[in-house]
């Protein structure tokens, strides 16, 4: 965070006479520092209970959370549209600008899918894949990996 700071003032002090030069500049510090301190404080959540172990209540740590999870691919759609947008205005041509926006949406898209549709399977250590030990008679893997594919 100190390089981004040094550089963040560097680059602020050259756009001081363009101000929607300096506004990005300082949006995009801005919005990488509150990324930061979001992924930090989720990190330092406890982890929640596996769905087996008693009932899906809807406790404190659990809403807080879902509100970091939303705070991060937030702040990362906005950030990623920042930079699209600055990006998009230097490209030549149109079909260039519609890449970057495409690009850009796609991560976003995904980026959401990722945090809050998926569910990967559950699987509590590699060693159940059982992937080289494959039902000769039936040409199938194990039950766990066929649960996870």
């Amino acid at each position: 965070m100190l390089a981004a700071t040094a550089v963040t003032a560097q680059a602020a002090y050259r756009a001081r006479g363009a101000p929607w030069d300096l506004a990005f500049v300082l949006f995009s510090y801005t919005a990488l520092a509150l990324l930061f301190l979001c992924l930090s404080l989720y990190e330092r959540l406890p982890q929640p209970p596996p769905p087996e172990q008693g009932e899906e209540d809807d406790t404190t740590a659990r809403r807080r959370r879902r509100r970091l999870k939303m705070a991060v691919w937030a702040l990362s759609t906005a950030l990623s549209v920042a930079f699209a947008w600055r990006v998009a205005a230097v490209m030549p041509s149109p079909a260039l600008k519609a890449v970057i926006w495409g690009m850009t949406s796609t991560v976003s898209v995904a980026g959401f899918f990722v945090l809050f549709v998926y569910r990967p399977a559950d699987v509590s250590s590699y060693t159940e894949l059982d992937t080289c030990n494959c039902n000769k008679d039936e040409g199938r893997s194990s039950p766990k990996l066929e649960q996870i594919v």
